[in-house]
């Protein structure tokens, strides 16, 4: 990940915009950037905007295809969220087919979700960000925030010695 900052200063009195931009965040599937322009001292986000340049083409690999077998291709296309892409297939070939699933029905889905979540979410943070939280990723890319971590008390710390 390329992460830059430029300090701007502006018309205003006494504002400043610090420039930053997080491109590509190689933690997402696919490429992802975030484009900042934040005024500190007015405690002010004046812009912000992301980009993406990924191209996953779920119409083309739909093309030509029984719809009723969307929900098992597009749950294959993404490595990490294929539970969601099922499930939004599902639910637009409920919509095409006029089809109003009963109370169990729905509840099945929500389990499921429920479930991928969990999945998910551990997948995420055990394997895709967890890394830029070790002591060893911060020391390097931000020792100020190791620094600030070390010396600002925990709450409660009397009670769980942290």
């Amino acid at each position: 990940m390329t992460t830059t900052s430029e300090h701007r200063e502006t018309g205003a009195r006494g504002s400043s915009l610090l420039e930053m931009s997080w491109d590509p965040i190689t933690r997402i599937v696919g490429s992802l950037g975030v484009y900042t322009k934040i005024d500190w001292p007015a405690r002010r986000v004046v812009e912000c905007h992301s980009t993406s340049s990924i191209f996953r083409g779920y119409s083309i690999f739909m093309k030509d295809k029984d719809p009723r077998d969307a929900h098992f291709i597009t749950s294959r296309i993404c490595g990490i969220c294929g539970d969601n892409h099922a499930t939004c297939s599902v639910y637009a070939q409920n919509m095409a087919y006029g089809v109003k699933p009963p109370p169990l029905g729905e509840w099945i889905i929500n389990l499921g979700e429920a479930a991928e979540y969990m999945f998910d979410h551990n997948i995420y943070q055990e394997n895709l960000v967890g890394v830029d939280y070790c002591e060893k990723m911060v020391a390097e890319t931000n020792p100020e925030v190791l620094q600030l971590a070390r010396t600002t008390e925990s709450p409660h710390a009397g009670e769980h010695g942290y």
